[in-house]
């Protein structure tokens, strides 16, 4: 260690990069500390220039929203809103209008236009967002738009208000909207509502035109959520969904950069947004599942991007931080917002509408998942399940089991709560739930409901877990009924993620629902505890220590005392020691990505293309197998299945990994997974024999059930030790076994005792077992080939070399050929990166309409071998050798009529030696 760190302290390259390091530190350290000391000396000079409340400077009074009241108008002001009476009551030339709106009636046509002028848009929220919408629709033509929001410009909101100034600081965002674009759109009619949106006050808010003319009582076109707070965001979809107004909202445009991100879907297709989440979740528990088209961005967190701030620790030690708040429920931390991004939110929406009320074709969908279905069928089999575990409670005289679930309840989670997966193996296939624990009270139903008749089941939300179907009756078997407790059948982690949900559940549900269960508009207590880095508790020494207490008194000090206060504040303050260790923690850990991770993936890409480059084929004077048939004459090359084996309905392909010999494993995997021999089929992908204790009963099973079967390396070796044993006539001739004991190893003694095991019939099955079996076209799959060892890619399955794919691991970059070692590249990143390049070509030179071309040309390999890399699922390639004979897992890879895969394992005994 000591002669290593002497090599780099000598190091040349080792120097630049330790004084790039702490010049780098330094510098931002500097920079930071100053900006520190800068922003306290404002902050203090600020606070000395605020005036006391006396005669000459008086406090004004505050509206209800704890807002100041509207200031006066100035003349110019005055002179533009009598000008703007004047236009809505009809002394405005409509040539004046149309002229104005040449652009937008030349696209949208005389009809569309007329459409909009007429349409009547209550947009609810005025600030960054709603304040560009509002003006987009102004000028595109919209005649009457209600304006809600209670509160006021700051200044803080300039950055990112459509219209406000300086000069509207203070006042109203509804009249600081209508007085700027009155100055634009003069005929515009606002009816301007400074008021806090909530359910109590949405019908007199969201009421029909008021006004005194001729379209009073029109009730609204469209209602533009632009609301930031999610209570009041959610009590308006909830209302605009239950009166059937057409709405759109939209979501958080906080800690979002990227333009193109940006979209407009159904509410149920919004991710990647805390807002959206929120209200999608509490819209769920109100029964609203689909049918509100949202603006929303598909952006993804991520380092060094802008998250929500926490609040400063002094304010935790002041009390009720919740105080901070504008309102209760209003967040009271600050959202980082980049100006531009409420922009395209609000264009976006107003764009939205102005197409739809136009009639202008717009050719994206807004429509939602549509898993209605999936919902009903997962409430089924809950159903089913509980009146199972019901009957063996109390046997099959029970039916009519009621549950206090609904199909609203269902998809809040599976979708909100366990993200569409099952809790165990993360799989999205077949998803079910199913009671996690065995009640204390059993599964039978409530004995005092039971008294009025009532068969109704004690059973809450967070109760219930999401698994696939294989998984949950597994769970029901072993758990429910067989009495095992979790941490017998569950590792710690899948324990972890199911508690870790629950307590999701409480914060979502529990705490959102009043007595009755249902969603309450107004929760209390909402506001956690932000805890900061340790390291901020550490206060600045030269605060505290007493050597330094003539330079505690900031007014008009020194240049030198103020030079050595700023020196003192860098180097001692527990920011810059923050950032300092981000800083080193940074670079350290790029530069370990860079060394152990990015680095060698690269170059690995770099040189799996260059493998695959037609011009290094002629440099090595072809590629292995690609220009000369393979030579072989007892082996089955390949083998069809047939169509009609081809799953349908419920029916299922089973391939089984490398079985050794293992029966009693074998057994109990098909146990696991309810294997029906009517509705299954059996695929073996070679090893079925050797090692394990009964080899010649997993190829009677595998005959008795008409399996399909690929040859092996192992039942290579013994079938061809058995015909050399019979054409020397030493089949049942024991008498030269001790010579050979002598010469041989131990895998070999083992292998001839085997293949005089073997029957004739047993061995003329193995011989007709083909070394590749092409399974045929699987729906998300493509062409599905079983192989033992694994296939050189680019070469057609009739011209692959039988020995390369019965025992290659991996493949030489330059010549493609295979190895049974482990000296080159590994054959499966190699053939998913020739299948990925192959997809993609196939896919860019069909047209649209024959998406399955591309498809059809893929090909997906399931193969066995090689245990040591264990299971290894990939795009084009699937491993299932799991180590069974080596006291590994024994792995099932399952495939459904409509190409759902689920991976099915158990654990096995060791009988190695």
């Amino acid at each position: 260690m000591a002669s290593w760190i002497q090599r780099q302290g000598g190091s040349h390259q080792t120097q630049l990069a330790a004084t790039a390091v702490i010049s780098g530190a330094a510098v931002a350290g500097a920079i930071f500390g100053y900006q520190a000391f800068r922003r306290k000396e404002a902050v203090q000079r600020l606070k000395a220039s605020i005036p006391d409340v006396n005669n000459q400077h008086h406090a004004e009074k505050l509206t209800e929203y704890g807002v100041a009241a509207a200031a006066q108008l100035s003349k110019e002001d005055e002179r533009s809103a009598l000008l703007a009476r004047r236009a809505q009551e009809g002394d405005y030339d409509d040539e004046l209008i149309l002229e104005q709106l040449a652009r937008n009636r030349v696209f949208l046509s005389d009809e569309g236009l007329a459409r909009l002028r007429s349409s009547y848009i209550i947009v609810v929220g005025c600030g960054g967002v709603g304040s560009h919408a509002v003006a987009s629709l102004a000028r595109s033509g919209v005649s009457k738009i209600r304006l809600i929001d209670f509160d006021q410009v700051t200044l803080s909101s300039l950055n990112r208000h459509a219209l406000a100034t300086l000069a509207d600081v203070g006042t109203p965002k509804v009249h600081c909207i209508r007085k700027r674009l009155e100055q634009i759109t003069s005929w515009v009619k606002f009816d301007c509502r400074n008021e806090l949106f909530g359910g109590s006050v949405a019908d007199n808010l969201l009421a029909p035109w008021t006004w005194d003319d001729h379209d009073k009582g029109r009730k609204p076109d469209y209602v533009l959520d632009c609301i930031d707070n999610i209570t009041s965001k959610v009590e308006l979809l909830h209302y605009c969904h239950s009166h059937s107004i057409p709405v759109i909202s939209a979501m958080g445009a906080g800690c979002k950069s990227d333009p193109t991100r940006v979209t407009v879907g159904d509410i149920s297709l919004s991710t990647d947004d805390p807002l959206s989440r929120s209200t999608r979740r509490r819209l769920k528990l109100l029964g609203v599942n689909t049918g509100i088209p949202v603006v929303f961005s598909t952006e993804k967190p991520g380092p060094g991007k802008a998250t929500l701030l926490p609040l400063n620790e002094a304010e935790f030690s002041k009390g009720e931080v919740g105080e901070l708040s504008v309102l209760p429920d209003f967040r009271a931390r600050i959202l980082p917002v980049l100006g531009t991004m409420p922009a395209v939110f609000g264009y976006t929406v107003a764009n939205h509408v102005i197409c739809d009320i136009s009639g202008y074709p717009m050719d994206y969908s807004v429509g939602g998942k549509g898993r209605d279905k999936l919902y009903d069928g997962v409430l089924a089999a809950l159903q089913g399940t509980l009146e199972r575990l019901a009957r063996a409670e109390y046997g099959p005289s029970l039916v009519g089991l009621r549950l206090p679930i609904s199909k609203d309840d269902v998809g809040y989670l599976v979708d909100e709560i366990f993200r569409g997966k099952s809790v165990v193996s993360g799989l999205p296939s077949r998803i079910s739930l199913v009671p996690w624990k065995r009640p204390d009270r059993g599964f039978g139903p409530d004995p005092e409901w039971m008294k009025q008749g009532q068969t109704f089941v004690l059973l809450e939300l967070k109760d219930l877990v999401c698994m696939t179907k294989d998984e949950a009756t597994r769970h029901e078997k072993e758990v429910l009924l067989g009495g095992k407790k979790l941490e017998e059948v569950y590792d710690v982690k899948t324990i972890e993620t199911v508690q870790k949900r629950q307590q999701e559940m409480d914060l979502e549900y529990s705490s959102d629902t009043s007595d009755d269960g249902r969603f309450s508009p107004h929760p209390t207590g909402r506001i956690k505890r932000y805890t900061r880095p340790l390291i901020d508790y550490v206060r600045n020494e030269w605060q505290t220590n007493a050597k330094y207490s003539h330079l505690a008194n900031p007014d008009q000090p020194s240049e030198p005392s103020r030079f050595v206060q700023l020196f003192l504040s860098i180097v001692t303050a527990p920011r810059f020691r923050r950032y300092v260790v981000v800083y080193l923690t940074l670079v350290i850990t790029c530069l370990l990505g860079w060394l152990y991770i990015l680095s060698p993936r690269l170059a690995e890409h770099a040189s799996l293309l260059r493998a695959l480059d037609p011009e290094v084929k002629e440099e090595v004077g072809g590629w292995f197998g690609t220009n000369a048939f393979p030579g072989f004459d007892d082996v089955v090359q390949v083998g069809k299945l047939d169509k009609e084996l081809l799953p349908e309905g419920d029916e299922r392909l089973i391939v089984v990994g490398d079985v050794q010999g293992c029966m009693a494993e074998l057994d109990r995997l098909l146990e696991e997974l309810l294997f029906d021999p009517t509705n299954d089929h059996l695929i073996f992908t070679g090893n079925m024999i050797s090692q394990g204790p009964n080899s010649t009963d997993v190829v009677d099973f595998a005959r008795k059930y008409s399996a399909s079967c690929v040859r092996g390396n192992n039942e290579d070796r013994v079938l061809v030790m058995r015909h050399n044993m019979i054409e020397a006539q030493t089949l049942t001739d024991t008498s030269s076994d001790q010579y050979l004991d002598g010469q041989s190893t131990e895998q070999a003694k083992n292998e001839r005792n085997l293949a005089r095991a073997l029957s004739d019939e047993q061995s003329e099955w193995l011989d007709a077992c083909p070394v590749i079996l092409n399974v045929g076209q699987i729906p998300t799959m493509g062409q599905v080939a079983v192989v033992h060892g694994g296939l050189i890619p680019g070469v057609d399955l009739n011209h692959q070399d039988p020995y390369s794919v019965m025992n290659m691991l991996t493949l030489d970059l330059d010549t493609h050929m295979p190895s049974p070692e482990r000296d080159g590249m590994m054959w499966t990143k190699f053939f998913n990166k020739h299948q990925s390049v192959s997809y993609s070509s196939s896919k860019s030179s069909n047209n649209d309409d024959d998406e399955d071309a591309g498809a059809v040309k893929a090909t997906t390999v399931i193969y066995g071998h090689d245990s040591e890399t264990g299971l290894n699922i990939n795009t084009y390639t699937k491993g299932i050798d799991t180590g069974c004979v080596a006291g590994g897992k024994l792995t099932a890879f399952v495939i459904s009529a409509s190409g759902e895969q689920n991976i099915i394992q158990v654990r096995c005994n060791n009988y190695l030696p």
